[in-house]
């Protein structure tokens, strides 16, 4: 057997560069990320909700403040996508699922509304 690192021999082992083209796969777009995530805190939103109209308010306070959080997050990574152009339709698409999610902008935006 032959080793030849510059693709001409029997092919075993390639170049560096014929190496990395082969083995390279696209990555999973940024904004599909962040559009999951806020996606799942849209769900864990309603969960809260569900659990406070329930009467449990301790555990429908705590998902209210993991959804903050995370929605705060899936809107950065939703920035970051747009910006970074990994997945920026998704990025866009995120940031608006985020601060719709989010229970301070709701409580804001309601409270903007209603007067």
């Amino acid at each position: 057997m032959t080793v030849d690192n510059h693709g001409t021999g029997s092919g075993e082992h390639r170049s560096g560069a014929a190496a990395a083209g082969a083995a390279t796969r696209r990555p999973l777009p940024l904004g599909v990320l962040a559009l999951t995530a806020a996606v799942v805190f849209a769900v864990m939103h309603g969960v809260a909700v569900a659990t406070a109209a329930d009467g449990g308010y301790a555990v429908a306070t705590a998902l209210a403040w993991a959804v903050i959080v995370g929605t705060v997050a899936s809107l950065l990574l939703g920035v970051a996508a747009v910006v970074q152009r990994r997945g920026r339709r998704w990025g866009a698409i995120a940031i608006a699922v985020s601060l719709l999610a989010n229970p301070l902008v709701l409580v804001w935006l309601f409270g903007a509304v209603g007067g």
